[in-house]
């Protein structure tokens, strides 16, 4: 079941646009932001928790702050909503010892494509809407719910998968 995460229409309006596109796509920022939460909910990417459950597990200094990003694209405007994880404030050797990012390198991708040539494979590119969500995260970290979110007072989000900017995602 998914849970619908309604957002305090102060925190949106400044963002909001009045174009008219087609209903399948959102037509302003507080859309995009709702479309997000509803593919993480599926997608199972946290779970809601007390701070006092969180603090057991990691100190609050660990606790990550998060933002929404946002843009506009294609034509007609697709408004996209994109909660990424401050891990940049986390100090090497401190909050985590090393990084690591689902994503392959440039070399990886140039020799996957040598071998395609090679072997005279057909290519085909394609986009995963929700491809960083897929990994799974095996050490606890937690999020500050994003501005707007209606939790409980006192709540945090813990991680089950990766979300952008955050510095562990295996």
């Amino acid at each position: 079941m998914i849970k619908q995460i309604n957002f305090q229409d102060s925190l949106i309006s400044e963002l909001n646009s009045s174009d008219n596109l087609s209903s399948t796509m959102p037509t302003n920022y507080k859309e995009a932001i709702n479309n997000k939460l509803s593919s993480m909910a599926e997608q199972d990417v946290f779970i809601e928790t007390g701070l006092q459950n969180a603090l057991k597990e990691v100190p609050r200094e660990s606790i990550l702050s998060t933002k929404w990003v946002f843009a506009k694209k294609g034509k007609p405007d697709r408004f996209k909503g994109l909660l990424v994880a401050r891990g940049f404030r986390k100090i090497h050797g401190i909050n985590f010892e090393e990084t690591f990012a689902p994503t392959p390198t440039f070399g990886v991708l140039q020799m996957l494509f040598l071998i395609a040539c090679r072997k005279k494979w057909t290519l085909h590119t394609f986009d995963v809407k929700v491809a960083f969500l897929h990994s799974l995260i095996n050490k606890p970290v937690y999020v500050w719910p994003p501005s707007g979110m209606n939790v409980p007072k006192f709540h945090v989000l813990k991680l089950k998968k990766a979300l952008y900017g955050t510095k562990k995602a295996p």
